[in-house]
């Protein structure tokens, strides 16, 4: 029986569907992939941040499948309480290397906002803080616009007013550097950067996240940070899987190469349909349309001809720039993208002009 204290919830949620703001999940009928099964259609995949197409290669997945079958299913419980398991040590190794640190792990930091990629905003902040430690927190690449960090001038600031950088490499890993390091590594600041932080969720293909950083950062956290001492360890089969992306990641730089190539090729051709995409550096692009109602509506009209992107609404994005984020990986394919840009031509055709 339906509890009448929680009417409430059948009205919020009929706001949110006036609104165009109300979300549901979407099953698939497969794997993630370039192209997938939803409801029953074959969809070209341009929503996934599975930026190499990691997640479903056959190395990462016997990887993953091989892990669980000799440390478990479960850690069991953090690392601290649990104790270590071989692959928790491992995978850190493989992480240290990548970034050329001393140590990575769980970790999550407070974080205090400046203006977006205005490293003068942040400087006059910084000027003004009393803080004994300063801490500034920056993504490399950001998720919804896929535009890069400024960092040189950030590590500036930080350098006049004694403050530590935090880079979080989450989108940049595996796509921007000769390694795959991240966007400090393709602009040559990993000296300037004092702690990193990555995904093992996006393009390496299985799931956690890390900090890496000096080794007195990361004896400093096993005792400090909250979400590592009381949060159970990754997985075995994460860790597995994250292990074996690392090393296609390493002897394959040609996925990089393939992916930027795409990216080019994409950027290209929504700048020339007038979409502001001139500052992306990444797999992300934002094709904003505006409204909820148009967003939506564009997302529709691509299922109907067999693209799958969805539409980014507030509070995710300011209101007013609801868009269609569309999401390369390395596994699509050029005449694809030259397909998707024909279908955006016909569906924002189709669309109601946006609100002056």
């Amino acid at each position: 029986m339906a509890h009448p204290t929680l009417d409430w919830i059948d009205r919020e949620l009929a706001r949110l569907s006036d609104s165009g703001l109300r979300r549901a999940l979407e099953p698939l009928g497969s794997r993630q992939g370039p192209v997938v099964e939803v409801r029953g259609r074959r969809l070209v995949n341009l929503c996934s941040n599975d930026y190499l197409g990691l997640a479903g290669d056959p190395r990462v997945m016997e990887a993953a499948a091989a892990a669980a079958l000799a440390e478990g299913a479960g850690a069991g419980a953090s690392r601290l309480v649990a104790g270590d398991l071989p692959i928790h040590g491992r995978l850190e190794a493989a992480l240290a290397g990548l970034h050329r640190a001393e140590g990575a792990l769980l970790s999550r930091a407070g974080l205090h906002r400046f203006r977006h990629g205005d490293a003068g905003a942040l400087a006059d902040l910084l000027g003004k803080s009393k803080a004994r430690r300063k801490l500034v927190i920056t993504d490399a690449v950001f998720s919804m616009d896929g535009d890069a960090a400024p960092l040189a001038e950030l590590a500036d600031a930080c350098d006049r007013h004694g403050a530590m950088l935090y880079v979080d490499e989450a989108h940049a890993v595996g796509v921007l550097g000769p390694t795959g390091a991240g966007l400090a590594e393709q602009l040559g600041l990993k000296h300037r950067v004092d702690v990193e932080m990555g995904t093992l969720g996006k393009a390496l293909g299985a799931f956690g996240a890390y900090v890496a950083g000096e080794g007195r950062l990361r004896e400093l956290l096993l005792s400090r940070a909250r979400t590592f001492v009381f949060t159970t360890a990754l997985p075995p089969a994460a860790c597995g899987a994250a292990l074996a992306a690392l090393e296609i990641v390493r002897t394959e730089p040609e996925r990089r190469t393939r992916l930027h190539g795409l990216i080019a090729q994409l950027r290209a051709g929504l700048l020339q349909r007038g979409f502001d995409v001139s500052r992306v550096v990444s797999p992300i692009f934002p094709v904003v349309l505006g409204s909820e109602a148009r967003a939506l509506a564009a997302a529709a009209g691509l299922r109907e001809r067999g693209f799958y992107v969805r539409a980014i609404r507030p509070p995710t994005v300011p209101r007013g720039t609801s868009r269609l984020r569309v999401a390369l990986t390395a596994n699509h394919e050029p005449a694809t993208l030259d397909a998707f840009l024909g279908a955006l031509d016909e569906v924002v055709a189709t669309l109601p002009p946006p609100a002056p």
